[in-house]
């Protein structure tokens, strides 16, 4: 941490740019961030949300990283960490636990977005898939609280849509169903988990068991 320098990021502000030159990596204190890849195409896809404990322009800390690899942007106001390359590359190389929690990361991040490209391209049911980012995002950024488990970061129905390749109209009607079933909540543009057993069985493509 002292070697690094403390950074308050304000809503919008790019930390990294998918093709620059990787040069800093920040490590997340507080606040999510949304990683967006470009295709050649030139249009976007949602990547995931990062936030508290994450690693934002990994590429900069690994000695075969030269440009990152997304575009990072603060979805809300952020306190980070940020090392220069240099630093964070001497960093992994002195402690070898900070070189391991950088490839779990990766690791982690890794299967992730496989399991997320299995579950669009095996033509899951759009429940299905649905279900299981929620639960990945409940898992990865969440709190308990009073209702059930909270999801840190904003996430929109486009955002949803995004992240399980379908449409805007089809995220709303499902997780309108799931918000009268009592399966999840939205609580001042945040949703909440309720019924995480309900949403895993989704997950797995079982039937809703009161349709039996």
């Amino acid at each position: 941490m002292r070697m690094g320098r403390r950074v308050n990021a304000t809503r919008g502000m790019v930390l990294a740019r998918q093709g620059e030159d990787a040069e800093v990596c920040y490590y997340v204190r507080s606040g999510y961030a949304r990683a967006i890849s470009s295709a050649p195409d030139g249009h976007d896809v949602l990547l995931a949300f990062m936030g508290p404990r994450d690693v934002i322009g990994q590429s900069a800390a690994v000695t075969t990283g030269e440009r990152y690899l997304a575009t990072t942007t603060a979805s809300e106001a952020m306190e980070l960490v940020a090392w220069p390359r240099a630093t964070a590359l001497e960093l992994a190389a002195r402690f070898p636990e900070v070189h391991a929690r950088l490839d779990a990361l990766l690791v982690r991040n890794t299967e992730t977005l496989l399991k997320r490209i299995h579950s669009v391209v095996g033509q899951a049911r759009v429940p299905q898939r649905l279900a299981n980012v929620l639960l990945e995002l409940a898992m990865r950024h969440g709190t308990r609280d009073h209702i059930g488990i909270a999801i840190g970061p904003t996430v929109t129905r486009d955002d949803l849509a995004a992240l399980t390749g379908t449409t805007l109209y089809t995220v709303s009607r499902v997780l309108a169903a799931w918000e009268r079933q009592g399966l999840l909540a939205s609580r001042r543009g945040r949703l909440h988990v309720i019924a995480a057993s309900r949403l895993r069985q989704f997950g797995r493509g079982d039937k809703d068991p009161r349709s039996r």
